[in-house]
């Protein structure tokens, strides 16, 4: 659910959007998965960390 009043930063609209196009309706979503959503862009793990921790603060995911 998106928080339209709570705006990301283009790095983090970048990770959202990874984790959109990859993950599939009929199967489970955990934190393992997001992380490695968002790693597939280059991004390094603690970074990745970081852009999930802010997704989940800003109300992107749940």
């Amino acid at each position: 659910m998106r928080n339209s009043s709570t705006r990301l930063t283009p790095s983090q609209q970048t990770a959202f959007e990874q984790i959109e196009q990859t993950v599939e309706a009929d199967k489970p979503f955990t934190h393992d998965t997001a992380i490695d959503c968002i790693s597939a862009g280059d991004v390094e793990h603690p970074e990745a960390e970081a852009f999930l921790k802010q997704l989940l603060l800003k109300s992107y995911l749940y």
